[in-house]
This record gives structure tokens, C-alpha cells and sequence, in this order.
């Protein structure tokens, strides 16, 4: 996965693999092509929407020095009638009662922030903390983010005056990943005996306010621990065995993508696999029109020139159809993303981005071009290949095929590393992404001695020579 396009409002890009055919994993392989595909599902922040500060700019929350604590003899009305900034602070140190409760596996703490009337939603939380406790977090906090959208007028006649719904940021970090992640939550906050408590977590989406959902939002989970990664599932999914298999070969994937890619990342990606498709698309904020077609994705947001919370979520669906091979490029075309967005502060050309990525992943599964890239070779012995490096629009599913796109973009980078050596390679996909100079295409001289002419030029005599062949 990429840094997002700038011109969204979620601050999130998903990166699809689109299993046009199965790879096969036997000794003499007749190996059908993978094709590798792209479904933006989502854009990033930085235009048409305002993103929240940076995560690593709010620390875990605490009551403001001074502020006003609501006194534990006021009635739930005078709770509902504080000021503001005391309000505030209440709400707040609700909220980390309910962090240290995670943090410190107490169910009890954890409990007493939920209003005891609501016995549907206490039930539900109950629930909630059992399998968040299950992944030991090593971070959890959250903190006021600002006021949520107005409660639903349903909502609002049936709970007490006062009530409202708070837009709460929530930063986690699994143990074992040194990377954290964020959540927009909208939790319902009511007055209750002088203090504060949690009433709902969906009121929010009747505003339009979705509240991101992970796997044990779903259901209860395992983990399992690789080597060099961190595989949550669905327990009610695939067996211990299989996910000691998938750690395995996300281990595997990492030191492929190590032997090219040289910045500073994590080295510990986190693979997220849900028990069926359609908690896949619910994790990954999808419809979940066209996933069945979808491997994996990588999945995560971009805020402030920093990506936080990258991984890797695995269709369980399409992942069973896949042969070993297939499995092995899946993997490393996604950690490839979780690697260079670990490094990146702009988007690069989305050929770039995408070709260096199943460059690394067919590197280290090597497969005939004849093969890999029928598509578009096919295109060029009918004299119908492209002028042209291909663009955003070229990746965008909805538009028609777009595995050819995919091919080019890969047989670009595969050239670029034949002709100019793979350290030239990485150079270019470092500079066209570090958001410093101009960009692509005016930097492809600094890199390669070339203008962007040229290499489309070397590029396309690169493509009739591989569909002569």
C-alpha cells in the first residue's frame, strides 16, 4: 500500500490483490499468471477533509491540572450542567480509567465505566474486554478528539438529559508490533451519579460517524506470534497450524523484502486474518463489492507525513485458492507497501509504487515475464501496447481490466533494475516518495541520468523485445 492520495477524507488508501488466477506449486509448475490489481476503496485526508493532529503530537489523556472534578455527590443533572472544561476532564478521566482497565487485564475497572442500566451494552462490552484481553496490548489509550454528531432524536428522548455522543480517538499497539494504531470512535457518555458513563458505541453511525471496526469488534480471537511477525485471527477461523503456517511465510516475506528494500521500517508487519469475507469487508471498510477476487490488502492511514497502523489483511476466501508460490508473492507485494510507506512522506507515481512492489515480490519467487505478463505483452504483439507509464487511472478496477497495468508497471521496474542495477531502483522509489524535491518525473534525472521521455521510450523497446521473444 501506498501514502494515500491527498484528496480524501479518511486518510486511508486500500491497495487490493486481485487474484485473476490460481499460481501452481509443483515441482515441474505450469504456473498460471498472479495478477496483481489495485481497488481504491477509500482516499486520503489532506484536501476535502481536516485530519485529526497527529497521533504521536496526544498523549495517553489526563485530566487538565486544575480542572474541575464533578463532585461524587451531584446529581446525574448537575453533572450534565458542568461547564465545559470540566465536562471535559470528566469524560476524560472516564476514559483513562477505561485505558489503565486494558491495559492492566481488570474487567471490573473496565465494567465500572459502563452505565449499569444499559445491560445489553454492558453484556457487549463484557465481551469486548475478554478478547481484547486476549492480545495483551501494549499501548491502548484514547483521548477527547471533540464533540460527535447530535444524538439521534430516538436516542436522545430515551437516555438522560445531558447526554451526547464524544468523538474519541483510541491508539493501540499489539505486543510484538512496533508500530501503532488509530481508531475514530463515537462513544455515548451519560450522566450518571455525579460522574460520567459509557452508554453506546453505535449512535455515532446514525450521524454519518462510523466507528472503525477491528477483528475483536467481530468476534473472539487468537494470536500467534512468527518469528519476525504478528498474525491476529478470527478464532472461529482457520486452526493454530494454519496461522503458525501464515506467520511462517510472512516471516519468509519479510527477509525477501529485506534483501532489497533497505529503509527503516518495523520488520514486524501484523497480518489481520478475519473468519470470512464479509468480515474482511467489514474490517477494511468495504463494501464488499469485488473482494472475492481480493487475496489481501494492506490497509492503514497517513497523517502528517507519518503512516501509522499498517497491515496486512488476508481475504481467508481467496488466500485458500492460492498455491505456495502464489502465497509467497502475495505476501511480499504487501509487505513491500508496509515497508516503503514505513519510509515514504509523499506518494510516488502509482507505477512506481505498485511495480517495486511486485519487483521485490517476484524477485524473490522468480517467474517467467512471458507469463507473469501476458496481458499486456499480448497487447504489444497486436500493436496495441501502451505509450505510457501507466497512471491512476490505468489501476482503477471499476474502469475494466487492469492487469496489464499491473504487468507494465512491474516489466518497468524489472528494466530499471536490469539496465541502471537495482540500487538505482530503490534510489528512484526513495527520492519520487521522500517529499522533498519536485517529484516525478522531474527527478528520474537525478537518479537514473534520463528524462521521464526516455525511460518510456527504453521502456516500451523493453516490452517488444520480451513479446518478441
Amino acid at each position: 500500500m501506498i501514502p494515500p492520495d491527498p484528496r480524501s477524507s479518511r486518510g486511508r488508501r486500500l491497495i487490493a490483490l486481485v487474484l485473476a488466477a490460481v499460481l501452481g506449486a509443483g515441482l515441474a509448475v505450469t504456473a498460471e499468471r498472479l495478477v496483481v490489481g489495485r481497488q481504491q476503496l477509500a482516499r486520503s485526508a489532506a484536501v476535502t477533509g481536516s485530519p485529526a493532529p497527529p497521533p504521536s503530537a496526544a498523549p495517553r489523556v489526563t485530566p487538565p491540572v486544575g480542572s474541575a472534578e464533578p463532585s461524587p455527590t451531584a446529581s446525574g443533572d448537575a453533572a450534565s450542567a458542568l461547564p465545559s472544561a470540566a465536562r471535559d476532564a470528566a469524560v476524560t478521566a472516564l476514559l483513562v480509567a477505561r485505558a489503565d482497565a486494558v491495559r492492566h487485564g481488570d474487567r471490573a475497572l473496565f465494567l465500572s465505566t459502563v452505565d449499569p442500566s444499559t445491560s445489553t451494552f454492558v453484556s457487549a462490552q463484557t465481551v469486548l474486554f475478554d478478547r481484547v484481553s486476549v492480545l495483551a496490548p501494549a499501548e491502548w489509550d484514547y483521548r477527547l478528539a471533540g464533540p460527535g454528531p447530535d444524538l439521534p432524536p430516538g436516542r436522545a428522548a430515551v437516555l438522560p438529559d445531558g447526554a451526547a455522543i464524544e468523538h474519541v480517538r483510541l491508539t493501540y499497539r499489539l505486543v510484538g508490533s512496533l508500530t501503532s494504531t488509530d481508531r475514530e470512535q463515537y462513544l455515548t457518555v451519560v450522566p450518571h451519579d455525579g460522574g460520567w458513563l459509557l452508554a453506546a458505541d453505535t449512535d455515532g453511525t446514525a450521524g454519518g460517524k462510523d466507528t472503525e471496526r477491528d477483528l475483536w469488534d467481530l468476534g473472539p480471537v487468537r494470536v500467534v506470534h512468527g518469528t519476525s511477525s504478528l498474525v491476529v485471527a478470527d478464532r472461529r477461523g482457520a486452526s493454530t497450524a494454519a496461522l503458525q503456517a501464515l506467520a511462517a511465510a510472512a516471516d519468509r516475506a519479510v527477509h525477501d523484502v529485506e534483501r532489497v528494500w533497505t529503509g527503516t521500517w518495523s520488520h514486524t508487519p501484523v497480518l489481520v486474518l478475519p473468519r470470512s469475507q464479509e468480515d474482511m469487508a467489514t474490517v477494511i471498510g468495504s463494501n464488499g463489492d469485488g473482494l472475492a477476487q481480493i487475496a489481501a490488502v494492506t490497509t492503514g492511514t497517513f497523517e502528517g507525513g507519518q503512516s501509522r497502523g499498517d497491515r496486512v489483511v488476508v481475504n481467508p476466501a481467496a488466500w485458500g485458492n492460492l498455491g505456495a508460490i502464489g502465497r509467497r508473492v502475495v505476501l511480499t507485494h504487501e509487505i513491500t507497501h508496509v515497508a516503503t510507506r514505513a519510509a515514504g512522506r509523499s506518494a510516488p507515481p502509482i507505477w512506481l509504487s505498485e511495480g517495486f512492489a511486485d519487483y521485490v515480490a517476484y524477485r524473490a519467487a522468480p517467474l517467467a515475464p512471458t507469463i507473469v505478463a501476458s496481458d499486456v505483452l499480448g497487447t504489444v504483439r497486436r500493436g496495441a501496447g501502451p505509450r505510457h507509464l501507466p497512471g491512476d487511472a490505468d489501476f482503477d478496477a471499476s474502469r475494466g481490466d487492469i492487469a496489464a497495468s499491473y504487468e507494465g508497471a512491474w516489466l518497468a521496474c524489472r528494466m530499471i533494475a536490469a539496465r541502471y542495477g537495482e540500487e538505482r531502483l530503490v534510489r528512484l522509489y526513495t527520492v519520487l516518495s521522500d517529499g522533498v524535491g519536485p517529484g516525478w518525473p522531474d527527478e528520474t534525472v537525478d537518479v537514473l541520468g534520463i528524462a521521464a521521455p526516455v525511460l518510456e521510450q527504453q521502456w516500451r523497446s523493453y516490452l517488444q523485445r520480451l513479446a518478441a521473444a
